[in-house]
């Protein structure tokens, strides 16, 4: 069972990883990560922008972009695991519940199969909101290793 952690990750080779292996980093939705998403994408539904809009519909403030999530699983995968010469081939998403400006993101991965031929791994990851204490979204990912 490998042991990770974001310090000491470069990459990891194909043939270090198992079926089982398991790893985690935090996120933070911080206000430059949200001002940079609206600057690249701009979407501006006030759902996501106006805390007034967002409170009439019963949240307690304006609702953080669900992308800003599959940014994060970017960032896990092609940097922290397995990181290096990657290529993310598919992630499938699915949204729990929402995340707000400031929320702290784990991201754990667990390693569901392995794929030598292919030069492949599929993971489940879990992205608990730290700050709500609950399941953000959920995500399958399956990722080719460049030779």
């Amino acid at each position: 069972m490998l042991a990770l952690t974001l310090a000491s990750m470069q990459s990891v080779a194909l043939e270090d990883i198992r079926e089982g292996d398991q790893t985690s980093c935090q996120y933070v939705i911080s206000q430059d990560v949200y001002e940079r998403f609206l600057e690249t994408f701009h979407d501006t539904n006030p759902l996501h922008t106006e805390d007034e809009f967002a409170q009439r519909l019963g949240f307690p403030e304006k609702v953080m972009h669900g992308s800003i999530l599959n940014g994060f699983i970017s960032h896990f995968v092609g940097v922290h695991f397995p990181g290096g010469r990657v290529l993310l081939h598919s992630v499938d998403t699915r949204f729990k519940t929402p995340c707000h400006l400031g929320d702290e993101i784990d991201i754990e991965a667990t390693v569901t199969q392995v794929v030598p031929s292919v030069r492949v791994v599929v993971m489940g990851l879990k992205l608990t909101n730290s700050t709500r204490t609950r399941v953000a979204a959920k995500a399958k990912v399956q990722v080719g290793l460049l030779e």
